[in-house]
């Protein structure tokens, strides 16, 4: 999943902060960045350019492309799988909100990626691409999936939480239609709260003292508003990542402690039947324990870098004081990238339904097969051992291959 505008950190100018400006750097309609005073320039580069450049090139050309790739083909097959599988419960609706943000974030890094490139590779056309994808792209469409995402996990949290401490109340609390509609609601809800960035930056024709007119990219009508939009910046920044991951990590904390609390009751009380979860609901809530916790570790490394911008005294949302945030941005591009490939694989191997559901997509006919072959042999060899000598018939048609089958235990 995954999962933040961090896809925004491919920067030129490594003073630039992801949370507000461009894939290609920070341009302002004035000097103050560039003329920064020579013993401040030092201490920006705590980590050597020559590092960042490098690390930088092997993120973009040699893991980023493969994984999205990956990401891509994975995210399509768990849409499949949790659309197949039926009835379409509340927590299924969830997922498939967040499986279509994941697919959006992708396809955001990916064109990020080829910006870069385009940067790396061919300098002479940066600035055309930079013109083209700054506004809307850069500063709205590119962060917008991973800020929906933070809700969208937080929300299926919320929903695991009742699930786990009321069991019986669930299905009233937390019906399909409410989770329909805030699978809905949220999205457009961030969507409206991120759009002042639309006039974060501006596109003007400046004419050069040659007379030859070129285009620049200057702070816009919000960005002129500073202290404005510090406030704004560190409201987004509160209830579109803080507050969600407060909410994910108390939700999952306290699903933990009761599912442990829990297993020790029930060990306790062997006979006791009413109300112990079915083998289906336990791992449906391990699958989703799963992925947020590691939600919340692939979120770490790009928060760790808002929270220094925030409590930097010399950092600001458009400059940063050094380059180490933008390195943790960097490394919080790829952890969150990883986060948005890796649910698909999470689905299919720590729960059988949808196990099952990628069985009949994608190997139906040869697990039918295998299995048919199995039994054959089974039965075959039972009547070989009792009959020796004699030729066995066995009809196939009247075995029962359901319960083969829906016991999810079959691995190819």
């Amino acid at each position: 999943m995954f999962t933040t505008e961090s896809s925004i950190a491919f920067a030129g100018n490594e003073n630039s902060t992801t949370n507000s400006t461009n894939v290609f750097g920070n341009y302002e309609n004035s000097t103050t960045v560039s003329t920064e005073a020579g013993s401040s320039r030092s201490n920006y580069y705590v980590i050597d350019q020559s590092v960042m450049d490098i690390f930088k090139k092997i993120l973009v050309c040699g893991i980023i492309p493969p994984m999205s790739a990956f990401g891509i083909v994975g995210n399509i097959l768990a849409l499949l799988i949790l659309i197949r599988r039926k009835p379409i419960n509340s927590t299924t609706v969830v997922l498939i909100a967040i499986a279509i943000a994941d697919l959006a974030f992708i396809a955001t890094t990916i064109v990020n990626v080829v910006s870069l490139l385009i940067r790396i590779y061919y300098p002479e056309n940066a600035k055309e691409v930079t013109m083209k994808i700054i506004i809307p792209f850069s500063v709205y469409l590119s962060p917008l999936p991973g800020r929906i995402s933070n809700w969208l996990v937080a929300l299926v949290s919320l929903e695991r939480l009742i699930a786990v401490t009321r069991p019986f109340k669930v299905k009233q609390i937390c019906t399909k239609k409410l989770m329909i509609v805030l699978s809905i609601v949220l999205p457009l809800s961030v969507a409206i709260l991120t759009s002042p960035k639309l006039w974060l930056y501006e596109v003007k024709d400046v004419t050069l003292p040659d007379g030859n007119v070129t285009k620049i990219i200057a702070l816009g009508f919000i960005g002129r508003q500073k202290q404005l939009f510090e406030v704004y910046y560190l409201v987004s920044e509160t209830l579109l990542r803080f507050v969600p991951m407060g909410v994910i990590i108390v939700s999952n904390a306290v699903i933990i402690c009761v599912t442990c609390i829990q297993a020790k009751w029930r060990r306790h009380k062997q006979n006791y039947v009413i109300g112990k979860p079915s083998t289906d609901e336990r791992q449906i809530t391990k699958t989703l324990l799963t992925i947020t916790c590691i939600f919340i570790v692939c979120l770490l490394p790009s928060t760790i870098s808002r929270l220094m911008v925030l409590f930097d005294a010399n950092s600001t949302y458009y400059k940063y004081s050094s380059n180490v945030p933008s390195l943790l941005n960097f490394i919080g591009l790829l952890t969150e990238t990883t986060n948005s490939s890796i649910n698909f694989v999470i689905y299919v191997t720590m729960n059988s339904a949808y196990r099952r559901q990628l069985y009949l997509i994608c190997g139906k006919r040869f697990k039918t097969k295998a299995i048919s072959n199995t039994v054959f042999n089974s039965v075959a060899g039972s009547a070989t051992s009792v009959h020796k000598g004699q030729n066995s018939h066995i009809n196939l048609s009247t075995t029962d291959l359901s319960t083969v089958e829906s016991s999810g235990d079959i691995h190819m």
